[in-house]
């Protein structure tokens, strides 16, 4: 059985340096180091799948890339395996860590992403009010990296179709429950990332988010948190309670 060194070096034509493994729930995820056949160092994102074949998230990756979305390029792929390019940056999970960050230039780029990407495909509703649109299955704070200007999204192994406002409530929920939880800072940026993806609603087409539909979602998500996190169900479901509809819609 060929081992995965092996087949990085027969497909990409260079030397592993190294693999080291990233964290991933669903799937084995690598960064690895290799020197190519000029003797150049490169990195790249390995990606060996579990259960699903790498066809599913290449097909979605190619399409986001035709449509101009920031998503990594893939390099080369098999049933099982996806190299794709790695991208150098910051996670949003680190960004929310650095209080010296220049806050309202990632806020801005984040939410230029999100409306990128649910700018790709629009499932047309009578009511412009229902629109649904391309969204992020998994909207992880560590599926999300920053170079510095722009954001880039990884992991398409699923998209689903619903409303902007899912996918704003659910990442306003991931980044609330991100420790340290619930802070000011976090109530924030939250606040302005809604803000601002408003206004870039507002100047595209002259619609507004609705800000009931990401409360839903936003507490729907955070429910869901406490029941897969048991050891902070506790405090979680209490946080919840106390959560002030106006703290998330105004910044401080």
């Amino acid at each position: 059985m060929v081992n995965l060194n092996d087949k990085l070096e027969r497909a990409l034509k260079v030397k592993v340096i190294s693999l080291e493994k990233r964290i991933s729930k669903r799937n084995n995820v690598y960064l690895a180091a290799v020197n190519t056949k000029h003797n150049l160092r490169k990195k790249y994102i390995v990606k060996e799948y579990k259960d699903w074949p790498a066809g599913n998230e290449v097909f979605i990756l190619h399409i986001l890339k035709q449509r101009g979305l920031k998503v990594p390029q893939v390099i080369w792929y098999d049933d099982k395996i996806l190299i794709m390019e790695y991208i150098h940056g910051l996670l949003l999970a680190e960004l929310l860590l650095d209080r010296e960050s220049d806050q309202e230039l990632w806020i801005n780029a984040l939410a230029e992403w999100l409306h990128e990407l649910h700018s790709c495909m629009k499932i047309k509703n009578k009511n412009p009010s229902e629109q649904t649109c391309l969204c992020m299955a998994d909207l992880n704070l560590r599926n999300f990296i920053f170079d510095g200007r722009i954001f880039y999204g990884i992991d398409f192994e699923n998209v689903s179709f619903y409303p902007p406002e899912r996918d704003l409530g659910v990442i306003c929920a991931f980044i609330l429950n991100n420790d340290p939880m619930f802070t000011r800072w976090k109530y924030n940026i939250c606040s302005l990332l809604i803000s601002r993806y408003d206004k870039i609603l507002i100047n595209e087409c002259g619609s507004r988010l609705n800000p009931g539909l990401i409360w839903f979602y936003l507490i729907k998500e955070l429910k869901a948190a406490a029941e897969r996190r048991k050891p902070q169900r506790e405090l979680l479901n209490d946080k919840i309670k106390q959560l002030q509809y106006s703290s998330i819609f105004q910044a401080y």
